[in-house]
């Protein structure tokens, strides 16, 4: 916690800011990348080159890879709990480069470190809503509900409807952490593509995907 006051006082000085501009009109949402997307950044992955860069750095490095993974974990705990001591009302994780680790590497290095951030910000801030989007991840929405999210994001690639069943049915038999104790909130599903197509294009998106 010291070393996020020293380094990113900067960010939590602007939530305040923006907390207190918002004056109560709508909740404010922190947000951090999620300790795999670091990683992968940190060892030279981008989205559009060396897009194999961190699977193989996981194959080759695999027990320094989890002590880097559980020291950003560490390190995203700290600076999202001092986004909610600022005045953030829910925290959204993105695993923006789901896309670019398998599921069964997903499973063994990236899910864990979400599990354990989960458990920790809500022992820490046991009434803050945790909102999550695995990217290209999607077959692990059902364990994210599980790690207690209340609200996990969807891409494009999957189906709500059959998702929505999925997480209830789990749910039912596997009561999660959630705040609702019940079945994680569903976000998202809408192409990114139609908010270059102007307000209306973009409303008619977000209605469709809401009425799925």
């Amino acid at each position: 916690s010291g070393n996020v006051a020293a380094r990113l006082g900067h960010v939590i000085a602007a939530v305040r800011l923006i907390k207190a501009s918002l004056a109560g009109k709508v909740p404010l949402i922190g947000f951090s990348a999620a300790p795999w997307t670091l990683m992968y950044y940190m060892v030279g992955g981008s989205s559009k080159k060396n897009q194999g860069v961190g699977e193989a750095w996981l194959r080759a490095h695999p027990e320094a890879s989890r002590r880097l993974l559980n020291l950003l974990t560490d390190v995203v705990v700290d600076y999202l709990s001092a986004q909610v001591d600022a005045g953030a009302d829910m925290l959204q994780i993105f695993e923006a480069m789901g896309d670019f680790i398998s599921p069964d590497n997903f499973q063994l290095f990236a899910l864990p470190c979400l599990t354990k951030m989960a458990s920790e910000l809500r022992r820490r801030h046991p009434s803050v809503p945790l909102l999550v989007f695995p990217r290209g991840a999607a077959h692990a929405l059902v364990h994210l509900q599980r790690a207690g999210y209340d609200v996990v994001t969807m891409d494009t690639t999957v189906d709500p409807a059959a998702v929505r069943r999925q997480l209830d049915l789990d749910a039912e038999a596997h009561p999660p952490p959630t705040l609702s104790r019940r079945g994680a909130a569903l976000q998202g599903n809408i192409d990114p593509r139609v908010l270059r197509r102007g307000s209306g294009g973009s409303e008619a998106a977000a209605g469709g995907a809401a009425a799925r």
